[in-house]
Order: C-alpha cells, then structure tokens, then sequence
C-alpha cells in the first residue's frame, strides 16, 4: 500500500483532500488542525487544487505545511480552461507562491479540457516537468481510452489518474483500474466516503458496514477506505477530505485494516460493481 517516489520519499495510501476549504476565514483554524493532526498521524499526501476556493485552498495548504515541506507529499492541479502550453506554467508559478515552495510533487491536469486539445496540455506539463517545477505528472477524471491517450504524447511517465472511487462509485473498475494495473498508474480515488458514510444510506448497505467495522473496532469511515485500497484494485492512494479533527482520525483508522475476504464479499454484495466505465467529460 503506498508507493515511493523515485526521490526515496514514502508516501502511504491514505492523503488529506480539501475540497472546498479555505474558502472561510472562520474555518481556517480548524481546517489546518485537520491537516496538521493528518500529518501527525501518518496522511503526508496534501491534494489541492487551483480553483478550490479560488486558490484558497492552496494558500491553507501552505500554511499548513510550513517547516514540514521536506516531508509532505503536495499534488495540486490545473483547470482545464487554463491548461494550454504557455498557461501551464503560468498558473503553476502563481500555485506555487500559494504554497510557498518551489516545487509540487505532483501535478495534475484537474479534468479533459474541451478548451485546449490534449497534445498542448500535455506538452505543457512535460515543460513544467522538464522544469523542475514538479517531480511528477498525472491527469484526473481521465477514463482507460483517454488516458492511453495522453501516454503516448509523453516519454515521461504518467504518474497518476486521479478518479472518482468509492463503494458507491466503482466505474473505474470495468476499464480504467486493469489498464492502470497493467501500465503502472497510480489511481488516486477522491470522494471515497461520497454517499458511503452517509445517514440516508440504505439499511442494508449501512449493516454491511457496520458489522466490517464492528469485527476490526473501527469506524464506518475506516472500513469503506480499507475498501478502496484492497489489494485487488491495484496501485491505488485515497484522498478523503476531512476539516475537522476527529475525522482525521477516524480515516487514519484505515491504515492498519486488512480486510478478510469475507469482509469484501459482504460489501461487495451489498455494493454491487457497476457495469459502466467512467464516463469521458470535457471541462
């Protein structure tokens, strides 16, 4: 679980995503104990975003990371509108001042632009890559056919796809996470507790998690996160938001769950697989 980067920094299967925060000035103390308590306990991968409240979220990234930047797994992403040749690295230097480093460990086309054809955008993260101005390169939202796409505009290799996946969400396993195996893409599955960990879930599906969590003394939370990384769904890392504390803490419970198979079979039973890839949107 987990991979290490060619620089020999480990980063585990479990990160902070942040969504939506930094957006309020009221929050922004909890927020960055939420981080901070996530770095505390193991989750150094921080997912950001440009367009996360407008650059906020990155500005709170920074912040939280201060004087632990050598230790701390930073992705962020650019909007697709934003992503031609020459936007690529313009709108990586002003995320890079939000952060305060020079550099980000991974960055991201944030979804298929229907603005700028793919071999601009691409050629663009190659030039920042090329750059030193980030020690990787992915896509997001990119299904199988597209993904194989943009590898062979590039000799670098994509180092990640991040994706939508979850209990309630596993389109990515009809196509995407069995080219991803076999090209050695690290899927990085956001919104893993979407409609899971959710007072309206169903009976059924709600006494399916509860007893998984019950047998490992865990939370709800905890179990669906094992879940998204069970070794069967290849290379994967979730990134869970959480803005508060004891959220943190229950998503770290996940790291020391080893589901049985009996586990995954009763979810999987009450969470059947889907029958569609995920679908292709341009933004």
């Amino acid at each position: 679980m987990g991979w290490t980067t060619v620089s020999g920094k480990s980063v585990p299967p479990i990160g902070q995503g942040t969504w939506k925060m930094g957006a309020s000035a009221e929050a922004q103390a909890d927020e960055i104990a939420a981080l901070k308590k996530g770095f505390e306990l193991g989750l150094m991968l921080v997912d950001t975003a440009e367009m996360y409240a407008d650059g906020g979220s990155e500005r709170l990234v920074g912040e939280a990371v201060a004087g632990l930047r050598d230790h701390v797994f930073i992705t962020t992403k650019i909007w697709p509108a934003n992503a031609s040749r020459a936007g690529t690295l313009a709108h990586l230097e002003a995320s890079l001042k939000r952060l305060r480093t020079d550099y980000t460990d991974l960055y991201l086309l944030h979804w298929p632009s229907k603005t700028h054809p793919l071999e601009e955008s691409m050629a663009g993260l190659i030039d920042v890559l090329e750059r030193g101005l980030t020690r990787y390169i992915g896509v997001s939202n990119f299904p199988a056919d597209l993904l194989e796409e943009a590898e062979q505009l590039t000799d670098h290799r994509i180092f990640a796809n991040q994706v939508s996946y979850s209990l309630m969400a596993r389109e990515p396993e009809v196509a995407l996470i069995p080219y991803a195996k076999t090209h050695r893409v690290t899927l990085m599955a956001y919104s893993p507790l979407s409609g899971v960990v959710d007072p309206t879930l169903d009976g059924a599906r709600q006494d399916a998690l509860g007893s998984v969590a019950s047998r490992h003394d865990v939370s709800s939370s905890a179990v669906a996160l094992a879940w998204v990384l069970r070794q069967e769904a290849g290379p994967m890392v979730t990134i869970p938001k959480a803005s508060r504390v004891e959220h943190v803490m229950h998503n770290a419970q996940a790291l020391r769950v080893r589901l049985t198979d009996e586990d995954v079979d009763l979810l999987n039973s009450a969470f059947p697989p889907a029958k569609r890839d995920i679908p292709l949107e341009r933004l």
